[in-house]
């Protein structure tokens, strides 16, 4: 893609091609697999928290794998464990086609959510982070479009399963997802230090006509920013904030098909939930880099406590729309804000690290609200009770994110020691920076 667009800032195109991979990793699986949801139980007789527990674990292994794979990735580069995570994924997605019980369904979602770990949104947004300082969030909305752009595959995907069965439809989406997979292995990698076009692609001239120093790449070690109050208050707000998304995805279907909705239309407004997603990332990614981005997290957490509070008096497809017009964008601008802020609170070094752990700990959120709210169904037969925990679940990552503050002293100082390691660096190399 680089000899293709040289004219083209490089960041940009580690964009477009996390975009387009997180594209069909979502579409594929995130979204996806809700259409093979009611297939699973009828073929099998599973209870509904039977299977949203598969779900849950999958939430909850991505999680705890990711503070590996973030490790991995600044270690070795997001190209490689792109490669990895590509194999892992379709291969598991396969073997999810073999399945003939519910513990080997288990096993399948656990290696699917490695897979995706390694291949999906962190490893993407670990590489962007590297290339923009100035247009970091825009660019990380940007990126995730993909992932509300993949909602639109959900029809798709169920006309597919109706045609060739959900075993059929899991290998084709198998060998999809490995074919395609030579792109983002090819084209996401670190900027490096030496890169010849400046950072965010905008050259800096300053008032006496000298061209200003690319920004230079700093981080706080990850065992201080971990130790930082504001990394448990941020990571406990995306816990709660998690909680109620994930039960969204898992039980947006089925919730719909049990007020009478049919499942060609519950599909649907699948679609209008991720769409609609697409206004968060933009709009609140584009605004974060103007105003204070907690702020806006703050607002986009908001949005998603009301709109579950009100998903128990959805009866028809309108009301339904209108619900998911709030939770949609409130949903969508948690992605790229949650990850510039922990770009801009800790730097872009050890960022893989550092955003793995924090994902481990909003997992626990995801990993648990599908299951939950599913227990909740099959105890009481509705799903109003269920929705309003979520609700109240995101109301206190709310809380958390409210308190979150920057470590302002850390950042100072391991900024001042990567422009001291830079300047050390020019004076005994005079091409360097050139």
């Amino acid at each position: 893609m680089r000899r293709f667009f040289p004219n083209v800032y490089e960041g940009w195109l580690v964009v477009a091609a996390s975009a387009f991979y997180i594209t069909l990793v979502s579409g594929a699986i995130n979204y996806g697999f809700g259409t093979i949801f009611e297939p699973l139980r009828d073929e099998f007789g599973w209870g509904v928290a039977a299977t949203a527990l598969a779900f849950s674990l999958r939430q909850e292994a991505s999680g705890i794998a990711a503070p590996i794979v973030g490790t991995i990735n600044d270690r070795f580069g997001p190209d490689r464990t792109v490669a990895l995570g590509v194999v892992i994924a379709s291969g598991a997605v396969l073997g999810m086609s073999l399945i003939q019980n519910i513990w080997q369904f288990y096993m399948a979602m656990l290696l699917v959510s490695v897979g995706t770990s390694s291949v999906g949104g962190p490893v993407g947004m670990a590489a962007v982070t590297t290339w923009f300082d100035r247009r970091r969030a825009r660019a990380l909305a940007l990126m995730t479009m993909g992932g509300g752009l993949a909602s639109v595959m959900v029809v798709p995907i169920a006309i597919l399963v109706e045609a060739v069965g959900w075993r059929g439809a899991l290998r084709i989406e198998a060998l999809i997802l490995l074919v395609t997979g030579i792109v983002p292995m090819t084209t996401t990698r670190f900027r490096p230090d030496d890169h010849p076009q400046p950072m965010d692609g905008i050259r800096v001239v300053g008032e006496d006509g000298t061209v200003a120093p690319y920004a230079v790449r700093w981080g706080i070690p990850a065992r201080e920013a971990l130790r930082t109050r504001s990394f448990v208050m941020l990571s406990l707000g995306l816990a709660g904030i998690s909680f109620g998304t994930a039960t969204i995805t898992v039980l947006q279907i089925p919730y719909l098909q049990s007020v009478g909705i049919s499942t060609s239309v519950a599909a649907t407004t699948v679609t209008v939930y991720g769409v609609s997603s697409l206004i968060g990332r933009l709009g609140f990614g584009f605004l974060a880099d103007k105003y204070n981005a907690r702020f806006m997290l703050a607002m986009c957490t908001a949005m998603l406590a009301v709109g579950l509070a009100l998903l128990p008096l959805v009866r028809t497809p309108l009301q339904a729309v209108a619900v998911l017009l709030i939770l949609g964008p409130g949903f969508g601008g948690t992605i790229p804000v949650r990850t510039a802020m922990i770009a801009n609170n800790y730097g872009t070094t050890y960022f893989g690290t550092i955003n793995g752990w924090a994902t481990l700990v909003r997992t626990l959120g995801s990993g648990v609200g599908p299951f939950i709210v599913g227990y909740t169904i099959d105890r009481t037969g509705q799903f109003g009770a269920g929705w309003l925990l979520a609700s109240a679940a995101v109301a206190l990552g709310f809380v958390g994110v409210l308190l979150e503050r920057p470590p302002e002293a850390l950042r100072a100082k391991w900024r001042a020691r990567a422009e001291r390691e830079r300047a050390r660096n020019s004076d005994t190399d005079p091409l360097r920076g050139e």
